[in-house]
Parts: structure tokens; C-alpha cells; sequence
């Protein structure tokens, strides 16, 4: 009977093991550890970064007002301000010219920038749109039509973007055409969240465009 001994198996390499006594090892894991260690810390950076630039105020980019180099609203705060509708019976009627010239302190042009380059402030040229429609229903002149017909395209959309939810009392009337009941509104009394005109006026009036020479 043949016997096994106890060891080695035979036709076997040794396992290597690893170990703290190889300075290879300790070099490698010291390596180790510290890259480990800068990549948490350069996420913790870019962390604190991100954080602080949500808390802190961004510098304001200064517009040099040359080409597209200008911002898209005037840079005027308004407050927010309610407004309730009336009727407005005995004002601005399709005849009365000098209440629909009060909308106008300035031509609705403003200078701005270091060179004085003039823009239209949109809501002048809503009320102007408004006053062309009245005078060309009013006086029926020549060639209007086409004036209408931009100021209507550009009404229409200067409306959807306010698109003012304010609710209206639904007032149900009796049409006289079909004796049907109708939902009717009228709007007086609703009170609208608005910005304060009178602050853009004063500054329409305190910032005028340079006339042409």
C-alpha cells in the first residue's frame, strides 16, 4: 500500500502570495489610496463649486448694444399691481383722438447703451397697433387694410403670450337672434395681476430717443 504525503501537490507551482514585506506592494498601494482619495476630493470640489455658484449672485453680462449684443427686455423692474376693469364709457371712443394720444408719453422709442441706440417698447407698439385699427375703421383710409391686417397679426400674438388668466363672471343672456341662452362676460370688475405702467411711462418720459437730423 503506497502512501500520500501530506504537502505540495505534486506538479504544482507555490502560490505567491502578497504581502506588506514587498516594497513593491506598499508603494502600490499607497499609490492607490491616494488617487482614490483625489478623485473624491476633486468631486467634492466640483460639488462645493456647483453649490456656490446657485447661491452666489451670477455677475451681469454688460451689453455692448452693437449687432444681437442688447437684451431682449428693457432693464426696468416692475412691481406687480392689480388692475380692475371698468367700462370705460365716455373715454376712448372710436372719435376721441386726444384720449387715445395720452397712451403715448414718448413715440415709443428708448435710448440705451453708451451710444444711445433706440428700441420700440412692445407695449407702444400694441397701443399704437390699437389706434391704427380705430383710425383706419374711423376714417376708411386709403391703403390701411395692410396696416390693419399686421397690427391684428401682431395683437393676436402679443396676446397669447401674456395669456392673462384672470377669471370672468360668466353673464348668461338671451340672444335676440335665437332666443338661445348664451354664456356672455364683459369683463368689468375682474381684477387683473399687472405690472406697474405708471413706472414704465416715467421712464419712457425720462428716457426718450434722439430725433433724426
Amino acid at each position: 500500500m503506497s502512501y500520500l504525503r501530506l504537502g505540495r501537490l505534486p506538479h504544482t507551482s507555490p502560490v505567491s502570495r502578497w504581502s506588506l514585506r514587498d516594497p513593491s506592494n506598499v508603494v502600490s498601494a499607497c499609490i492607490s489610496v491616494l488617487v482614490l482619495v483625489t478623485i473624491v476630493n476633486v468631486i467634492f470640489t466640483l460639488h462645493t463649486v456647483s453649490v456656490l455658484n446657485e447661491l452666489l449672485p451670477q455677475t451681469p453680462h454688460v451689453h455692448s448694444y452693437v449687432g444681437d449684443d442688447h437684451p431682449s427686455q428693457l432693464p426696468l423692474e416692475l412691481t406687480s399691481v392689480g388692475l380692475e376693469l371698468e367700462s370705460g364709457e365716455g373715454h376712448f371712443s372710436l372719435y376721441d383722438d386726444d384720449d387715445w394720444g395720452t397712451l403715448f408719453p414718448s413715440d415709443g422709442f428708448v435710448a440705451l447703451g453708451p451710444n444711445n441706440r433706440t428700441f420700440l417698447v412692445s407695449l407702444y407698439h400694441q397701443f399704437h397697433c390699437l389706434d391704427i385699427i380705430r383710425v383706419g375703421y374711423v376714417v376708411n383710409r386709403t391703403h390701411a387694410a395692410e396696416h390693419i391686417q399686421h397690427c391684428l397679426r401682431y395683437l393676436r400674438q402679443a396676446l397669447l403670450c401674456n395669456a392673462d388668466t384672470t377669471l370672468e363672471v360668466d353673464i348668461p343672456q338671451i340672444s335676440p337672434d335665437d332666443g338661445k341662452l348664451y354664456h356672455t362676460a364683459n369683463g368689468v370688475g375682474s381684477v387683473h395681476r399687472c405690472r406697474d405702467w405708471t413706472v414704465l411711462r416715467q421712464y419712457m418720459l425720462e428716457h426718450p430717443s434722439t430725433p433724426f437730423e
